[in-house]
């Protein structure tokens, strides 16, 4: 059997990859960093084991020293939506990431040896059963389009509503509306087939995108995606532009800045594109999604991307 074994920088792996090998595990590849990257899932693995370090509680570490807990929490995703069974080691210091279904977990430290002995071997028991089946091919089911419009009109008359009345501070307002529309988006998205992640709850909110996400099972294309609300014709091209150097840092796929102009004033046109960003309104996003697929809408955000580089 295969496996790929992820870590977080700063983690020992030894116990993990001796564990592997006791399983007969005879193709064995430890990543770290992105550099791994082409082997972690080509060819196909009968198992991913990921671990965390116990020191990046907020999951900022360098990526230029290698693969940060968000990075490791990225490809783990990558690995369930590719229908292969995999096990998250998560020390006892850090919280079990709730957005993950079917992933199994090991509340421990990574060279806990007794404890994952167990772990281990079910994982890889389970894989050489063949119990999981591969992702059946999606059918495509278009979301409530009016649902989600009078949605969007329900973020919009909030917010106008707190503004008449005078209640909290322009800012504060503008925060819980935009609260608000983040929540929506990614309800949205989950309910069209996405496996999000969000960051880490101790993170500092500006080092990352407010969700990645996986367009569908059996995608391995990473989205970072960012929901501003606009008013006062503001340009975006700031936000594109940071947008992109997270999608750089994490070795994204594309940055998605999904926006609502909640003043009714579409924001000012960019003067120049951004590399690995694809901006698009939250009703265009909306209507397209009840028309085709995400994982068509994402496809064709990449091709878009992909012309202009």
């Amino acid at each position: 059997m295969r496996a790929s074994l992820i870590g977080a920088s700063g983690v020992d792996l030894d116990v993990l990859a001796s564990l592997l090998a006791e399983a007969d595990i005879r193709d064995l590849w430890v990543i770290k960093n992105v550099v791994g990257d082409g082997v972690t899932f080509d060819p196909t693995p009968d198992v991913v084991i990921a671990a965390l370090d116990a020191e990046d509680v907020g999951g900022s570490a360098s990526p230029q020293e290698g693969f940060n807990n968000f990075d490791v929490l990225l490809r783990i995703g990558q690995a369930l939506a590719l229908g292969i069974p995999s096990l998250l080691v998560v020390p006892p210091s850090l919280k079990p990431p709730s957005w993950i279904r079917g992933l199994s977990i090991a509340l421990c430290s990574p060279g806990n040896r007794d404890s994952l002995m167990d772990h281990v071997w079910a994982l890889t028991a389970r894989a050489s059963k063949g119990s999981v089946s591969k992702t059946p091919p999606e059918k495509f089911t278009p979301i409530d389009v009016e649902h989600y419009l009078a949605r969007l009109k329900a973020v919009e008359q909030a917010y106008r509503e707190r503004f008449r009345s005078g209640v909290g501070t322009s800012g504060g307002r503008v925060s819980a509306s935009a609260y608000r529309f983040e929540g929506l988006v990614s309800e949205l998205l989950v309910s069209a087939g996405a496996a999000l992640a969000e960051p880490p709850e101790v993170a500092h909110r500006n080092d990352y995108a407010d969700f990645a996400f996986i367009p569908s099972s059996g995608s391995s294309v990473v989205v970072l995606a960012e929901c501003k609300l606009t008013s006062r014709k503001r340009r975006l091209s700031e936000d594109e532009a940071s947008l992109y150097q997270k999608v750089a840092a994490t070795h994204s796929q594309l940055g998605l800045l999904i926006y609502h102009p909640i003043d009714g004033l579409e924001p000012i046109p960019a003067r120049h594109t951004t590399a690995l960003v694809e901006r698009i309104s939250a009703t265009d996003l909306i209507e397209r999604l009840g028309e085709k697929s995400l994982q068509k809408v994402i496809s064709d955000a990449v091709a878009q991307v992909a012309s202009r580089s």
